[in-house]
């Protein structure tokens, strides 16, 4: 693990060094989870977001990664830049964000239920720390997280 030294003015991140085992390049600020291939699980290696794998989710990616390279993998810590996925409407800052099945991208995620509804727990592990207005269409913004994956 590599702990930003602490000091007044910068904000503190902890970042992981990781394999890229995906089998292309790994973009700076995508979402990554830990590879969970049997015969490749060795606790060193991440891929993309593979579906239905958002509990296996490692971080954000600092800088771009080669294949079967090494990188740093944001854990914890605030985030100037992370790739979110927009909708038509505005999102609000302070949102919860999920990673999201197959795809290398945060969403937002309701945090509020009327009392009748049945709900499926979602793995909350960042929040927005700016907001995002509307667009005309959906799409993939780049913004400020905070970010809680370790």
């Amino acid at each position: 693990m590599v702990f930003q030294r602490v000091n007044r003015t910068d904000p503190e991140r902890v970042f992981v060094v990781m394999r890229n085992n995906e089998g292309a390049a790994m973009i700076k600020d995508q979402t990554c989870q830990m590879e969970l291939a049997s015969a490749s699980i060795d606790g060193v290696r991440v891929r993309d977001m593979d579906a239905s794998n958002e509990w296996a989710f490692m971080g954000i990616v600092d800088a771009a990664i080669a294949d079967g390279a090494y990188g740093l993998i944001q854990v914890y810590g605030y985030r100037s830049s992370s790739i979110i996925f927009q909708t038509d409407t505005s999102i609000a800052t302070g949102v919860p964000l999920r990673p999201f099945s197959g795809v290398d991208y945060m969403v937002s995620v309701l945090s509020t239920f009327a009392s009748n509804t049945s709900v499926t727990l979602q793995p909350i592990f960042a929040f927005l720390g700016e907001s995002i207005t509307d667009q005309a269409t959906s799409s993939t913004v780049t913004r400020k997280i905070f970010l809680r994956a370790m």
